[in-house]
């Protein structure tokens, strides 16, 4: 029986829930028990590391611009100072950059509230200014370090007490609690040592204009007693202000714009100092690289996503690796230890490998073919010395691939990219050294200058040098010295042609110009001899273009055991950007798919059931359709279907059956795929698989 119901009257008693913060949901997965999570997390750990150092150096000179200017700025009775930072498209990156700033306020003591306001949460004034100062009122050490855009924040005042006049004597109190500069001058000291209030606006350009209006009026209005500061969130252009607010509403504010760095150059140094570098323990393919790339310059700019994508694939990764096969992929420094823990199922798994099994078929000793398959022992060493020797191919791979993109970044029309992740993509898909543009990049080396080429090969022996590895390309490293010093002495005298022979005693007669062309060119008619400094360069870039990478930037792919440490193209890369199409028409075509149900089951794709929700009715009748239906067939088709009968006149259809058509095309126009035509108003235009010729 219910707990509400009972055969007699009385009261029922529910404990009443706390108001305040939300209680942390107990998580109904729990993989801190298993092994390939806790390899995850470890690498994982150190990756956020690295992560928070790039993302904090990279907007570290804005950070210190910002607070700077807010501790700084000198308040007056009629305008409120404001800050412009643009931001760019890169939406779902805000959140930490304005967490940031906020933190950091709070730390070094400029401010005494900061508020961080979303467009959404802010529909009207009252709402503004109640949510605004909620915020300026919460206590720093309650703050949410990372602001979370699908969890409300809870708010411990009422919202009565969220005005304006209590702002200003909660403001009134922190400071009578401050010790006060002196007591001369007490009105302007007082005033320039008294700790902001900062109203960031996150998403500027979404909010309501004439709300935002009112509240910067409002808060005009108290700046003699509280010392507002705006900070607007930018993603386009500094018009974006004016096309926001209105004259008598920028008058009242005293703007200053900052640039944020754009995602692109912190995209590039996320990938640089902590993907793309031989240390990280994990790797990723050529294919899943490129993928997320462009998902991140054609869909939405956000290096957060692009961080949460490449997290996903990793933990899927050590997941379908097993225990503890996976926890292979780890550092250098614990590659021993971890290989001494594998157990005979967990080398069986490694034997079934496709890169060992085509080490083993390699080997021509059939005695080690023997131990390598039946010998965990023998087996463990080997599995150490190729996992070894695939960490300094890797560490070769990428000082090469450092090498190649110091002398062809600057070349023009940038061959090869400009960016160095552009030249992973390349050299992890396929063998560069064969490409066209990799030809190209070599013809544009050969014009360069004495001078231009004398710093890049000093470069490429500074990399070397400082890669820190003694051993790793010392032949080249002295390789390159040698021919160095060759280009320095090598001097850029004259060009001399070599005498021509007379015509006459060394040609033949010819019949046509090819043979003419090539009797020319036997002769070396009109030829240039070569300066001692083009010998010099001719020889250098063949070393480095035909020798040194060719044989050092080889995709460690093709080694053994690389399965291990390399993230390939998997389904998970459609968890983290899904298919949406074909779900969707899944759920349409086939309903049961999804409700699991009896009356919906279909024998044929092209049947279609009464019992069938009615949106999935319209779909499949829409399917049979070109490009423009008629709604007057596609109406009576549904009614035939619903109430088993073909109605004569539109006039005999059901209400209720019309209803539900009207619905159901509704919903396929919100789903995009139907809308009115233009060429003729009984009929819609059928926008996918098909077309609409509209």
């Amino acid at each position: 029986m219910d707990s509400t119901v009972s055969v007699s009257r009385g009261c029922f008693a529910f404990p009443a829930t706390v108001k305040g913060k939300k209680a942390k949901a107990n998580s109904p997965l729990n993989f801190d028990s298993e092994g390939w999570y806790r390899g995850f997390k470890d690498v994982w750990d150190n990756n956020i590391k690295q992560l928070d150092n790039v993302e904090g150096g990279v907007i570290e000179t804005l950070m210190q611009d910002l607070t700077s200017y807010i501790s700084s700025s000198t308040e007056n009775d009629t305008q409120i100072p404001a800050a412009a930072i643009l931001t760019g498209i890169n939406l779902p990156d805000h959140g930490s950059l304005f967490s940031r700033l906020k933190s950091r306020l709070h730390n070094e003591g400029i401010a005494s509230g900061v508020a961080i306001l979303r467009s959404t949460d802010c529909i009207t004034v009252k709402n503004t200014v109640e949510r605004c100062i909620s915020h300026l009122m919460e206590s720093p050490l309650d703050s949410e370090d990372e602001f979370d855009e699908e969890e409300e924040r809870q708010i411990d005042l009422k919202r009565s007490q969220c005005t304006l006049p209590n702002l200003s004597k909660w403001v009134e109190n922190l400071n009578s609690r401050s010790p006060s500069p002196s007591k001369k001058k007490k009105t302007n000291l007082q005033r320039s040592n008294q700790k902001k209030l900062v109203v960031i606006l996150r998403d500027f350009e979404t909010f309501n204009p004439n709300t935002l209006s009112a509240f910067i009026q409002i808060l005009s209005g108290y700046q003699p007693k509280l010392p507002f500061i705006l900070v607007f969130g930018i993603a386009t252009t500094l018009s974006a202000i004016d096309e926001v607010l209105p004259h008598s509403s920028i008058s009242r504010l005293s703007l200053k714009a900052f640039q944020a760095q754009p995602s692109v150059y912190f995209l590039n140094n996320t990938l640089n100092k902590v993907f793309l570098t031989p240390d990280c323990p994990f790797q990723l393919s050529g294919k899943l690289f490129k993928f997320f790339t462009q998902v991140f310059l054609f869909y939405d700019f956000s290096v957060n996503r692009f961080i949460q994508g490449v997290k996903y694939c990793v933990m899927e990764h050590y997941r379908v690796g097993g225990t503890p096969t996976s926890l292979l992929c780890c550092p250098e420094a614990l590659l021993k230890g971890r290989v001494d823990q594998l157990a005979h199922d967990d080398i069986e798994h490694i034997r079934r490998l496709g890169s060992f099994r085509s080490y083993v078929e390699s080997t021509k000793d059939k005695q080690k073919q023997i131990k390598l398959l039946s010998d965990d022992t023998f087996t463990k060493k080997e599995i150490l010395k190729l996992m070894t020797e695939l960490r300094l191919r890797i560490k070769e791979f990428y000082l090469a691939l450092s090498l190649l993109h110091h002398i062809v970044a600057q070349l023009p029309q940038y061959p090869l990219g400009k960016q160095l992740r552009e030249l992973y993509a390349v050299a992890m898909s396929k063998d560069i050294w064969v490409t066209a543009e990799y030809k190209e990049c070599k013809q544009l080396l050969g014009f360069l200058s004495k001078d231009e080429l004398v710093e890049k090969t000093k470069s490429m022996i500074d990399i070397l040098v400082e890669s820190g590895d003694s051993s790793l390309m010392k032949d080249e490293e002295k390789q390159l010295k040698n021919l160095l010093i060759a280009v320095e002495d090598a001097g850029v005298s004259k060009v001399t042609r070599s005498p021509m022979k007379s015509p006459m005693k060394n040609l033949t007669p010819v019949k046509s110009r090819s043979e003419l062309r090539q009797k020319v060119v036997e002769l070396g008619i009109g030829k240039k001899s070569k300066t001692a400094y083009e010998l010099a360069r001719e020889d250098l870039l063949n070393y480095v273009m035909d020798e040194m990478v060719p044989a050092k930037l080889r995709s460690f792919t093709q080694a053994p055991l690389w399965e291990i440490v390399t993230l390939v193209e998997s389904e998970a890369r459609y968890r983290v950007v899904p298919r949406i199409r074909a779900p969707i028409h899944t759920a349409l075509n086939n309903p049961a798919h999804y409700l699991m149900c009896e009356c919906c089951k279909i024998v044929d794709d092209d049947e279609i059931l009464p019992s069938m929700p009615d949106l999935c009715i319209a779909y499949k009748l829409h399917l049979e359709s070109g490009s423009l239906i008629n709604m007057y067939d596609w109406l009576q088709s549904f009614n035939v279907l619903v109430s088993g009968k073909q109605a004569e006149d539109e006039e005999d259809i059901d209400l209720k059956i019309q209803a539900r058509f009207t619905q159901a095309v509704s919903e396929m126009e919100f789903l995009g795929f139907v809308k009115s035509s233009k060429k003729k108003a009984d009929h819609v235009a059928r926008l996918t698989w098909g077309g609409s010729t509209t």
